[in-house]
């Protein structure tokens, strides 16, 4: 009985160092994130195949969804974390179907989805071959979203991104150490 107890707590030992460095990872990832800037995103001009839509996703996060008559299958979206550094109602109330428009993507969703002479990586090849989130959105009149604001609200999501899973990582260590210690002495 007491060996199948040691056998337990040290499983539990080390999935608190494996979910550690889960969590570790996670935090670098968002660390390392580089967010664009003009030398790295493409324009793409194009006419509004339906007037532009919010959809809901869950815990009362909304994502933007433009579709172009000359990139039918692609979904452009605006991101819930940048969306409120967009003028999200003046986009939707200005710019109908068939309206033009400019798009500004990273140069890396245009290699992976539009001109496809690059992989697209997992898992994003399962979950999201067709979407591409937008970094600026314009039209002849109006800037609603700029390369700086989308980059403002990503930077602020990488520190948060950073702070909560590197303070997880740094928890889920801590406790490890301690059941060990625990269950050596």
């Amino acid at each position: 009985m007491y060996k199948k107890e040691s056998r337990e707590n040290k499983r539990l030992i080390w999935v608190a160092f494996i979910c550690s460095l889960v969590f570790l990872f996670i935090a670098f990832r968002f660390l390392i994130s580089e967010l664009p800037d003009k030398n790295n995103i493409v324009e793409i001009h194009g006419i509004l195949k339906s007037d532009i839509k919010v959809k809901k996703r869950g815990r009362g996060s909304r994502v933007l969804v433009i579709k172009l008559e000359n990139y039918p299958k692609i979904n452009f979206i605006i991101q819930s974390v940048s969306l409120g550094e967009t003028y999200s109602q003046e986009l939707m109330d200005e710019n109908k179907a068939r309206d033009s428009i400019k798009i500004f993507i990273e140069n890396r969703e245009y290699r992976r989805k539009i001109a496809k002479t690059e992989k697209i990586p997992f898992p994003e090849n399962i979950f999201h071959p067709d979407k591409i989130s937008i970094v600026e959105i314009k039209n002849s009149k109006s800037n609603y979203l700029l390369l700086k604001d989308y980059n403002k609200a990503h930077l602020k999501n990488n520190y948060l991104g950073i702070a909560f899973f590197g303070i997880l990582g740094l928890l889920m260590i801590l406790l490890g150490i301690k059941g060990k210690q625990y269950f050596k002495g």
